[in-house]
């Protein structure tokens, strides 16, 4: 019966100590992941880069988390909703606040990985 009782209560502990894990969950923790989606240039929230004169962007995200990618000749991009960085192929890092623009610096370059927050 002892057994029992002790049973019971390290159930009830541990059932209690996932409520308070879940009640302590960053905001952001039920997220859509980053992802590539069907460009729209109305869609103010996707993140777009966008080519040296292109007529449509060249890749079109949403999200948040980390995505390997190969946007080649990105000369512009739009953040829409999102902040974080950008890797492009030469190393170089340039990072990004929600409703800014990232811009590589001298020319249009490969982006390699996005990180969006």
């Amino acid at each position: 019966m002892r057994f029992v009782k002790s049973a019971r209560l390290a159930a009830v502990a541990l059932a209690a100590a996932s409520g308070v894990a879940l009640a302590i969950a960053p905001a952001n923790a039920a997220t859509t992941p980053l992802k590539s989606v069907s460009c729209d240039r109305s869609d103010t929230t996707q993140l777009q880069f966008e080519g040296f004169i292109s007529a449509f962007p060249l890749g079109c995200y949403k999200g948040s988390g980390d995505l390997d990618v190969n946007v080649k000749n990105a000369m512009y991009g739009r953040a829409g909703d999102h902040s974080g960085y950008v890797l492009f192929a030469d190393g170089t890092k340039v990072s990004f606040t929600k409703g800014g623009h990232i811009s590589p610096p001298a020319g249009w370059k490969t982006v390699v990985h996005i990180h969006t927050n």
